[in-house]
């Protein structure tokens, strides 16, 4: 016998720490030049980016919290009719460690103690770009072992308003319109990026970080990011040469490659991204790419279209 479960099944605090969750982790970037283009090139935009994905095959990641293995994701770039591109995502946790997981205020108003959450927690999103590369829609959501999502957003983007849409589980959904910078991506922390092409060592660019849905006075975070050093990295079972891309806080500590780091990806010089680290919150959590042939096994059992 399968037992469906439903919200209304969870306990107040379940529910409240998969929403907080949800909501501290989706936003999108805006990348920016730092220093003059003709030192050191153009910083990566999106419409290379898109361009760099569109002929690969499904991305498979394995996900490490904090050191251990907590689940996996895969992601899809398709070329549609008229020049569009959409990219698909799974990310898919076993369980999450919420006293692990949650900002500090939301951990204040919710008794969590140890808490986990023992069932498989899963997060889908489809973004579309238009022919110039500049997001026109999307569409997320997070399955908490249920058919129904529990948390569902989608979104349109027209000129300089995004119009939003949000529904968690039963509550009457809720509409909104902001505004979006220009040439921005929609993600979240949660989502690996799988490549970032034309890179140089010591290259340097700022990324503007916004939540939608966070409050207006802190909806913004400037990164600082730079191609520190090439280095090796042991993947898929041999060395590979990369570059190390550090993002941190503070445009100084950038300059000096000192300083805390936000974020960390290894990138082969033809642009592919094997493994990506985040700071969420009081933890790590590590993206690791997976080999062709194990993405492509992942990828023949999963329907993203879903």
């Amino acid at each position: 016998m399968r037992v469906i479960l439903t919200s209304t099944m969870y306990p107040r605090w379940f529910n409240a720490s998969v929403v907080g969750l949800w909501l501290a982790t989706m936003g999108w970037l805006v990348t920016t030049k730092v220093l003059p283009s003709f030192l050191v090139g153009d910083p990566p935009s999106y419409p290379t980016i898109l361009a760099a994905q569109r002929a690969e095959p499904p991305v498979g990641w394995g996900i490490l919290w904090n050191e251990r293995k907590l689940g996996w994701a895969i992601t899809q770039t398709r070329p549609l009719p008229e020049s569009i591109t959409e990219i698909r995502s799974l990310v898919h946790f076993n369980e999450l460690p919420l006293d692990e997981m949650l900002p500090e205020w939301l951990r204040a108003v919710l008794p969590l103690g140890r808490q986990q959450i023992p069932v498989p927690v899963e997060s889908r999103s489809s973004l579309v770009f238009d022919p110039l590369g500049k997001l026109s829609r999307f569409g997320s959501s997070v399955r908490l072992d249920v058919q129904e999502p529990f948390v569902k957003l989608r979104g349109t983007v027209e000129g300089a308003k995004m119009a939003l849409w949000l529904r968690v589980g039963d509550v009457k959904p809720f509409e909104t319109e902001v505004a979006v910078p220009r040439d921005a991506l929609l993600g979240d922390t949660l989502s690996p990026q799988s490549r970032l092409p034309g890179l140089r060592e010591g290259q340097m660019w700022s990324v503007e970080s916004y939540s939608p849905l966070r409050p207006p006075n802190s909806s913004k975070e400037l990164l600082y990011a730079a191609v520190d050093s090439r280095v090796p990295l042991t993947w898929d079972g041999h060395t590979e040469e990369t570059f190390l891309v550090v993002y941190r806080a503070d445009a100084g500590a950038a300059v000096g490659h000192a300083g805390d780091a936000k974020g960390k990806l290894w990138v082969r010089p033809d642009g592919t991204v094997l493994k990506q680290q985040v700071a969420v919150f009081r933890s790590s959590v590590t993206f690791l790419r997976m080999g062709e042939q194990e993405a492509a096994a992942l990828a023949a059992t999963i329907k993203l279209d879903d």
